[in-house]
């Protein structure tokens, strides 16, 4: 059956599992986010004209999973944790987004947080809203094929970095998103469709400037067929997660984003079953 390392890889939450013992992109940041002048809260509930930045930022992605894997009457337990470093652009008429990875780093049990095996950083990183869905599309230069593309796999495990709100924002917005594509490990490619709901749940105000807290529930399914040692293995899984963003609608920036995620995965072959369960932490901040 799959290894653990190759159980996280699609899901939409991270790629903690994947990278582990896998080949997986870093990158690293150092230019200042532009700042804003701080403007007063005036209105309790908005609105709020809210415009993407097209100003550089940069922010870090931390996550650690828990991950329970069960086979036959056994468990094993494995925590993995990963840092990536991101920098990018938002095109001001599109809102796609170009950019870098700069760093990348794993950590499991009892091992120091390295880059992946076959990573090399930075790597570009390129995306576009598709005609589909409010997510993006992420592309790899040179790696035109999603299972031969770490840095691909790599950029689906950010996705929370990204979200396109409405142009407008009251207290009460409500809006989703949705995508669907495919990730790969241990040759096995697997499909990822992910549903986001979003609604602006409150204000606070930090150094003078309102923030608007984005609360983001996640659901995500996940199918796959392919061969390991030459049996056939058919994964199936579900997926939920909530996130937490501070956005500020002035700027068009999130300030930072805090939440939870877990993953049921089910890998089945004719002679035997393994389940998986992942559950994940994250945290988003400026760098």
């Amino acid at each position: 059956m799959l290894r653990s390392s190759a159980l996280a890889a699609a899901a939409s939450c991270s790629l903690l599992a994947a990278c582990h013992g896998g080949t997986v992109p870093n990158q690293v940041l150092t230019k200042p986010a532009a700042v804003s002048a701080p403007t007063p809260i005036t209105r309790a509930n908005g609105p709020w004209s809210y415009r993407p930045s097209t100003q550089r930022q940069s922010f870090i992605v931390d996550q650690r999973a828990v991950i329970a894997i069960r086979l036959d009457t056994a468990t094993r337990i494995d925590t993995v944790s990963s840092h990536a470093e991101v920098a990018f652009t938002v095109a001001p008429l599109t809102s796609g987004v170009t950019g870098s990875v700069g760093a990348f780093l794993v950590q499991s049990a009892g091992r120091a947080a390295a880059t992946p095996v076959g990573l090399v950083t930075p790597f570009p990183l390129r995306a576009e809203y598709s005609v589909r869905g409010l997510q993006l599309d992420f592309t790899a230069p040179r790696d035109a094929v999603p299972c031969a593309s770490t840095a691909l796999a790599v950029a689906q495990s950010l996705r929370d970095l990204w979200f396109r709100p409405p142009d407008t924002l009251r207290v009460g917005t409500t809006w989703e998103d949705s995508s669907s594509y495919v990730v790969c490990r241990d040759g096995i490619p697997l499909r990822a469709t992910i549903h986001r709901a979003y609604r602006i749940s409150g204000i606070s105000e930090r150094e003078g400037r309102a923030l608007l807290a984005v609360s983001r529930t996640s659901r995500t399914v996940i199918e796959g067929t392919g061969a390991q040692f030459s049996e056939a293995v058919a994964v199936s899984g579900t997926g939920s997660g909530q996130l937490v963003y501070d956005l500020d609608p002035t700027s068009g920036e999130i300030m930072s984003a805090n939440g939870t995620a877990t993953l049921d995965l089910s890998l089945r072959s004719r002679v035997r079953t393994q389940i998986v369960r992942q559950a994940v932490e994250i945290r988003i901040s400026r760098s």
